[in-house]
């Protein structure tokens, strides 16, 4: 997590009367931020005694918020002016060069030891973090859904960096146009922005929504920028200084540091209250650590400005950039260590490597010493295309497939579509394996002349139907509240967009031990009440994507191999991957379909898979033994599953012509 350092800070006054807003060196502020990297190392080691060590990111959203602002006002107040180009310049130096230096690392090095389900979004990823938008990209609910059933990408912190960025590049345009009209204006605007951040964590109506949406989204998490932006324009107001002059802050700041301590050790991610105000709340303590810290003396200044927590404070740039790759690689699965001393090997390599990154690298380029001037632009746009290029082609995904789906993607957007209004209109339905798929499947019918894609709908996470309860991870939990109701979702579908064709791939779901409840004893296909549930499901969701005119063409699901959250299977896990259990969902959905002959056909996509040369399992097809990768879906679309569909499409309309002749 990027700060700027405290003496970053320091503007000279003209005044003598604002000479004390200026802000000089503070060590306590290099203890704070030392204290917070290493919340963010333990929670990320999942010792469950820092289950709230994630927090340690909005303390340093607040410290940044803070320090940003003061810069801001301090030089404002100085020279009468602001300078966004020195601002700009002094940020790429100290944010550019080790973030280059770490995605570069793990795009050279991805091959090595990335799973394939990481290496093959390592590319978009990259791009992502280059930009400084990646927080955008894992707000999404499919890459969220990735995320937890398969393996994190190795660029997942750089999200609050994304979301620092956004702020350096937008809040010092807000803060030149307001200070023209005096500090008092952009207090108002910060209070305002403010509310309007808590506002938007009250229209994400699930616990499951808000972890991606309101945890990554800028908007929901500027209000802790906005928290130290109001301290910092506080500090100079007539009414801090009661506060100040009383000794009330040193015992607030107390209060609040312990405050944090607890939320650091019993916290978690899920908890509702964070969302609904909580982080808001949260940096309002953190302002009061930050207003205590700058104290002449106090137990949280005297804490915090510990030298061995400052030197730890001084390299929390390159420590926070470093720790999650490091973490990654250093697992136990590989070193076989427990987790006391993984934990002590994995910081002192991170620690280690972030000294380095400061003294010979970070360090030098913020002071100038190296790129002087304007060497620095021109190198920060060569370096920044280097490793983008260095992304694209180290990819897993080939250039040529890269292009396909880039340009139907595009196409798409541009709504290009086939000008043949008669080709038939053909909408996918199902899960996240339905997703993957339709990603290479639409691309083969745009890049064709006998159909054309038109939508559908897949629900990330949600089978064909609710039953009750599920077994995911050796844990019993009721069904997600999103999943009720998917017939209905796709009946309105077909209604909104009139496909001809309705394709359906479900599976990974249906194969999961589920109950009614936790009085009912567990199920799974094969006994006689879930088969008649599944069964019962099909037929629903085959009358109601047939019930406006489309027809339905059910692919067989494939063999999978369930992974836990780890990328390691759990005895639940293995249980869903008997292929027995796969086997008996596709004997039932040849069952329906011979009670639909003129308006379901089923393309057997399972036997495909187990004849094809590499096997079901090949991880150039599926990356995590579930979901096809984008390149898989492509070459199996292209190899089989499009013309074979096209055939199924010809013989339903056949069919349909033959029920309406007779």
């Amino acid at each position: 997590m990027h700060l700027p350092r405290s003496q970053e800070a320091v503007a000279l006054d003209a005044s003598p009367r604002r000479a004390s807003d200026a802000l000089a060196y503070e060590p306590a502020l290099d203890g704070l931020r030392g204290a917070c990297v290493l919340a963010v190392l333990l929670f990320h080691s999942g010792f469950t005694w820092a289950s709230g060590g994630f927090l340690g990111v909005s303390t340093f959203f607040t410290l940044s918020g803070f320090l940003i602002t003061t810069l801001l006002v301090a030089e404002r107040d100085a020279s009468g002016r602001l300078s966004l180009r020195r601002f700009w310049e002094r940020r790429v130096r100290r944010l550019l060069p080790a973030a280059l230096l770490t995605v570069a690392a793990v795009v050279v090095s991805a091959p090595l030891w990335l799973s394939p389900a990481q290496w093959v979004r390592l590319e978009l990823d990259a791009l992502a973090t280059l930009l400084y938008v990646v927080n955008w990209r894992y707000v999404s609910a499919e890459y969220a859904y990735e995320l937890i059933f398969t393996d994190p990408s190795p660029l997942q912190h750089f999200w609050s960096l994304a979301i620092e960025g956004q702020f350096y590049l937008v809040f010092p345009l807000v803060a030149g146009l307001l200070l023209r009209r005096g500090v008092r204006a952009l207090a108002v605007a910060c209070v305002v922005l403010c509310v309007a951040s808590i506002a938007v964590c009250f229209t994400v109506p699930t616990i499951e929504e808000a972890q991606h949406r309101l945890y990554y989204g800028t908007d929901a998490r500027a209000v802790e920028l906005l928290v130290g932006a109001l301290l910092a324009l506080l500090r100079r107001s007539r009414g801090y200084a009661p506060w100040r002059a009383a000794g009330a802050l040193p015992a607030l700041g107390v209060a609040a540091a312990l405050v944090i301590l607890l939320a650091w050790s019993r916290a978690t991610v899920g908890d509702a209250w964070l969302y609904h105000g909580g982080f808001a709340g949260y940096a309002v303590l953190s302002a009061l650590v930050i207003a205590a810290a700058l104290q002449p003396q106090g137990a949280v200044r005297s804490a915090l400005s510990a030298r061995w927590l400052r030197w730890v404070g001084e390299v929390s740039y390159g420590a926070y950039l470093f720790h999650w790759p490091i973490f990654m690689l250093l697992s136990a699965e590989r070193t076989g260590l427990p987790a006391p001393a993984l934990f002590a090997l994995r910081l002192a390599v991170t620690l280690a490597l972030a000294g380095l990154s400061y003294r010979f690298l970070e360090r030098p380029v913020r002071r100038a010493s190296v790129l002087p001037g304007r060497r620095l632009a021109w190198a920060s746009v060569l370096a920044l295309l280097l490793v983008a290029a260095a992304a694209v082609v180290t990819s897993p995904i080939s250039i040529p497939v890269q292009a396909v789906i880039a340009r139907n993607m595009a196409r798409a957007a541009l709504g290009l579509e086939p000008a043949n209004a008669r080709l038939p209109r053909i909408a996918m339905f199902g899960d996240s394996t339905a997703f993957s798929l339709w990603n290479g499947l639409a691309a083969w019918l745009r890049d064709g002349e006998e159909a054309r894609p038109a939508g559908g709908v897949t629900d990330l996470g949600c089978g064909l139907f609710v039953f009750g309860e599920m077994e995911k991870f050796g844990r019993w939990a009721p069904e997600n509240k999103k999943c009720h109701g998917a017939l209905e979702r796709w009946k309105a579908k077909v209604v909104e967009d009139r496909p001809d064709v309705a394709i359906v791939l479900v599976g990974p779901w249906e194969v999961r031990n589920r109950r009614r409840s936790p009085d009912d004893p567990p199920r799974a296909l094969g006994d006689p009440v879930l088969d008649a549930a599944t069964r019962d499901a099909i037929v629903a969701a085959v009358e109601a994507l047939t019930e406006s005119g489309a027809s339905v063409v059910w692919l067989t699901s494939p063999h999978i191999r369930a992974l836990g959250p780890t990328g390691k299977p759990t005895v639940s896990e293995i249980a869903a991957s008997e292929p027995a259990r796969i086997d008996r969902l596709n004997e039932l959905i040849r069952e329906v379909a011979r009670e639909y002959p003129d308006r379901m056909r089923v393309v057997d996509l399972a036997r495909h898979m187990q004849e094809r040369p590499e096997g079901e399992f090949d991880v150039g097809l599926r990356h995590d033994f579930v979901h096809f990768s984008p390149e898989g879906a492509l070459r199996v679309s292209q190899d089989w599953l499009g013309p074979e569909v096209l055939r199924a499409v010809r013989e339903l309309r056949q069919a349909s012509a033959s029920a309406r002749a007779d």
